[in-house]
């Protein structure tokens, strides 16, 4: 069954971490823009049609970024076992409690990588699932 509360948590970290990472890119490719200094280009000579042309290249488009930044984000959560109070609208079981450190048992969530966005549930470090998060909207996480 579901835990919607949790899969929500899950979107909403898949979220920002996603959010920071294009800042992150973003922030780092103006840094080394500016870097650089505005208007400072690179004499750049080809050989065409038996003759040299040369351009001047602005080294600020030279510049792209690379790689991933922040492409990793792992929560651990302090949690307690509780059954469901009789007459709630919570299912027949156990549930897992966020409680103050140190709790009885640690939750971990894990997230990295790109599109799509690779994670694992881990319980006292077993692992409960792992899913991916792709581009689609939140909501869609497809366990696997």
């Amino acid at each position: 069954m579901a835990d919607h509360a949790l899969d929500d948590l899950i979107h909403t970290l898949a979220h920002a971490l996603l959010q920071a990472r294009r800042y992150g890119r973003h922030e780092h490719l103006q840094r080394v823009q500016a870097r650089l200094g505005s208007g400072q280009t690179l004499a750049v000579s080809t050989y065409v049609d038996g003759q040299w042309q040369t351009q001047d290249v602005p080294l600020a488009e030279l510049v792209v970024p690379h790689g991933l930044l922040g492409s990793r984000l792992e929560v651990r959560i302090d949690c307690c076992v509780e059954e469901p109070d009789e007459g709630s609208d919570a299912p027949w079981g156990l549930m897992l409690c966020p409680c103050e450190a140190p709790g009885e048992h640690l939750l971990t969530l894990r997230l990295e990588g790109a599109d799509p966005l690779r994670g694992e549930l881990l319980l006292d470090g077993q692992r409960l699932r792992r899913f991916s998060i792709g581009g689609d909207p939140p909501g869609t996480a497809e366990e696997t």
